[in-house]
């Protein structure tokens, strides 16, 4: 009777177990269901996807639809131009001279052409012998002079600043004006005629000039600029600077590579969302595959030709390669085969929050896609794109983050 009653206990003992793990079993489903749902809420028009390492698809909802990106399409271009053009690539400045003692400046694009290396180039050139300057040639050749990339709103912001091969600090001027005094905004930048020239028209105080609203200038502008970093080194440009091509006759003086590599180049561009930048990228790759002039025609054709032979993408548009174009379209699917090929660089991400991603703002878009670690998933990479007007994407990758661990 004894041993029946302990069976029977046993037997009880079983059943509520089983019954407590069931219960424990509907309440993890359930707030699964409901952290899922949570996020589903948030997407009113969107898509959102996240994947772990072994490609198990962790949560997606109309991830095969396609959506505008905004910036995070930099981090597609960002992957061509290291897999074109290779991590160590780095932008080239010729510079010739002639019997006149003529100095010609021809670019090919540089994007970090900053004050910092514009010191550094008129240390080289006076290293290399050059003593006196009669006149400044600029050659701009190398891009052709119909570039225009769609999106750009011809503002007073730097992501608006247009493209050309041969440029200055992003095509932008900081200036601080105090009553009739005009001074640099930037201890490194040292104020040329054509500043003071375009500052005069400025508001009080610090502002920023977008010097590619005004053609002419922008052109010049770096030019002007190296002239103010030569005579800091002793070398004095005694006659004009103006526009041109290097004629047969000049001798070569000097080719300067940049001291950014383009692993460096990407890493400040993604983290400062530098759609100028980008695109000096994609119309580098146009001309390096096709010949100059660089157009946007064929660097759009490299960067297509590279998403659809070497990712296999298709459900893609690709206006240009920063993202500020309405006209890009790509779906979170398709977004995260580009993830795949460039997590050996996810480092060149910002870190936000304990996710290495990159971000993405347009009016009525918002997108953030990238990469976190998992304790049960190991690393996962995310996608999210909202095209609506509310921007919930930092939700919904912390609740991404918060339930995928």
């Amino acid at each position: 009777m004894a041993r029946r009653r302990k069976f029977m206990t046993r037997q009880w003992w079983n059943a509520l177990r089983g019954a407590f793990l069931v219960i424990l079993t509907l309440a993890a489903l359930s707030a699964q269901a409901d952290w899922r749902q949570e996020i589903q809420t948030k997407v009113q028009n969107g898509a959102v996807l996240a994947v772990n390492q072994k490609g198990e698809v962790l949560f997606s909802y109309h991830a095969d639809r396609p959506f505008m990106p905004a910036s995070t399409l930099k981090v597609p271009t960002a992957l061509a131009a290291l897999k074109i053009l290779g991590e160590n690539y780095r932008y080239k400045t010729d510079f010739f001279v002639d019997a006149e003692r003529n100095l010609y400046v021809k670019g090919y694009g540089d994007p970090f052409l900053i004050s910092e290396e514009l010191a550094l180039i008129a240390q080289a050139l006076r290293a290399k012998g050059l003593k006196t300057v009669q006149n400044m040639i600029l050659d701009g050749s190398y891009f052709g002079a119909d570039v225009q990339i769609p999106g750009l709103a011809g503002s007073l912001n730097p992501y608006d600043a247009y493209n050309g091969a041969l440029l200055a600090n992003f095509n932008t001027i900081n200036i601080i004006k105090n009553g009739g005094q005009i001074q640099s905004g930037e201890p490194q930048t040292p104020m040329t005629e054509i500043t003071r020239v375009l500052a005069a028209n400025a508001p009080q105080g610090k502002s920023r000039i977008n010097v590619a609203l005004h053609e002419r200038e922008a052109a010049l502008y770096p030019g002007y600029l190296l002239k103010e970093f030569l005579a800091q080194t002793g070398i004095v440009v005694t006659g004009n600077i103006r526009l041109g091509t290097v004629p047969a006759g000049a001798q070569p003086f000097l080719s300067y590579a940049s001291s950014k590599s383009l692993k460096e180049v990407l890493e400040a561009a993604l983290k400062y969302s530098q759609n100028l930048v980008m695109n000096q990228l994609v119309l580098t790759m146009g001309a390096e595959k096709y010949g100059a002039p660089a157009s946007l025609a064929k660097g759009k054709k490299v960067l297509e030709d590279f998403l659809r032979r070497e990712l296999g993408l298709t459900n893609f548009n690709v206006e240009e390669g920063s993202g500020i174009s309405r006209q890009n379209h790509i779906t979170a699917l398709e977004m995260d085969k580009v993830l795949v090929k460039f997590f050996p660089y996810y480092q060149l991400l910002p870190v936000k929050n304990g996710m290495w991603v990159k971000t993405g703002t347009l009016t009525g878009v918002a997108g953030l896609v990238g990469y976190f670690q998992s304790r049960s998933q190991g690393w996962v990479r995310f996608v999210i794109l909202l095209n609506q007007a509310s921007n919930l994407r930092d939700a919904i990758a912390f609740g991404l983050f918060q339930n995928l661990q």
